[in-house]
């Protein structure tokens, strides 16, 4: 029994090894890789070579232009994570670290200011696009419409694109988060992704696409602007990174506390007005027994929880800047105690301290 259990001991250690070698080598490769990949099935697809089109554009078009699921938009989201790795990567290395390089940003803090810049740069773009999709469509500021007519199995051109762009943005953010140093709210940023993978799978899956933009929206524009204020914190801590905080502080409020509050509300007391019959046929799109209620709200309200959570660190800020007598030393991301950073504790710093070690000079 010992030997038994000493032999699965060093096959777990490993196959533990096997992977960090494996995320380490692609961190260092993190435009090589994905681009060889990109490069193949792109000159697959001017080819015409079949199954190749799949894999950057939408499928499962209907004569009436909309389109439907489809097991397709696998290789759809297998493409874009390999976009969104090398995209990201090279638009660190080839513009934000030169950019951090010609303005006041600590040399230490080139990968940290590039990250946040980035993250400015998606979440923008993915707000814009979201609000686009959702401004003509009933259920815009209208929760009934999230559970009307369930289910809802064919969208529009750009909404179909939006949601499998936004579900391959969080699947990459799994590699993201293990090559980052692990933080003090390490374990809620895992909480985090998880939850977030579940609901946007789960919502894709069985039909709940509505609700799911809604949920992307509120969250996006937050994101946006705290991660503006995090890119100005390097940049020129001060009044125009505490204009940015106040911001993204009036927006979080808006949007992830009380937009998305009153989500969860419609998720509890509506389905049961407006859902046409609750009942479990996967062949006729219907996912919804009344169960599946329960567990959609309770991973809708285990995500609230650590936006409370995150809530009271950006009230630890708020007071901070108002007490003390240099506000923009709150923020100043002392090298010598990087860890202590209020403003990086607000949704974790979602930084690469591991791959510093390039040169950055």
């Amino acid at each position: 029994m010992k030997k038994s259990n000493t032999q699965d001991s060093i096959k777990m250690k490993y196959n533990t090894s096997l992977l960090k070698r494996c995320t380490n080598h692609l961190a260092k490769h993190q435009i090589e890789i994905p681009l060889k990949t990109i490069l193949v099935i792109l000159a697959g697809y001017i080819l015409g070579l079949p199954g190749f089109q799949h894999f950057v554009l939408i499928s499962n078009e209907r004569k009436d232009g909309r389109y439907e699921k489809s097991l397709w938009d696998f290789t759809f989201l297998f493409f874009y994570i390999c976009v969104f790795t090398a995209l990201r990567a090279a638009f660190m290395d080839y513009v934000l670290i030169p950019l951090a390089k010609r303005t006041k940003v600590s040399v230490k803090k080139y990968q940290r200011f590039a990250e946040q810049s980035w993250s400015f740069f998606y979440y923008t773009s993915s707000f814009s696009f979201g609000i686009y999709v959702m401004r003509n469509e009933p259920w815009w500021f209208d929760s009934t419409y999230f559970w009307r007519d369930y289910p809802v199995m064919d969208y529009s051109k750009s909404f179909k694109y939006y949601y499998l762009v936004q579900f391959a943005f969080w699947l990459q953010q799994i590699f993201v988060l293990q090559i980052e140093a692990p933080r003090k709210d390490y374990k809620e940023l895992v909480m985090h992704h998880i939850n977030t993978l579940l609901l946007i799978s789960l919502s894709y899956g069985c039909n709940f696409t509505r609700v799911g933009n809604a949920v992307f929206v509120c969250m996006d524009l937050p994101d946006a602007f705290l991660a503006l204020a995090k890119s100005l914190n390097y940049l020129c801590p001060g009044i125009i990174c505490n204009i940015a905080f106040v911001f993204m502080l009036v927006s979080w409020m808006y949007t992830r506390v009380y937009l998305y509050g009153c989500i969860i509300w419609s998720t509890l007391t509506e389905p049961e007005l407006y859902v046409p019959q609750f009942k479990l046929d996967p062949l006729t799109g219907q996912w919804f027994p009344h169960f599946v209620k329960y567990i959609i709200a309770g991973l809708m309200i285990g995500l609230y929880l650590l936006i409370l959570f995150w809530t009271a660190m950006i009230f630890k800020v708020l007071y901070k800047i108002l007490t003390e007598p240099n506000a923009s030393d709150v923020r100043s991301d002392d090298e010598e105690e990087p860890e202590n950073t209020l403003m990086e504790k607000i949704e974790g710093d979602h930084s690469t301290p591991k791959l510093e070690n390039k040169k950055l000079e």
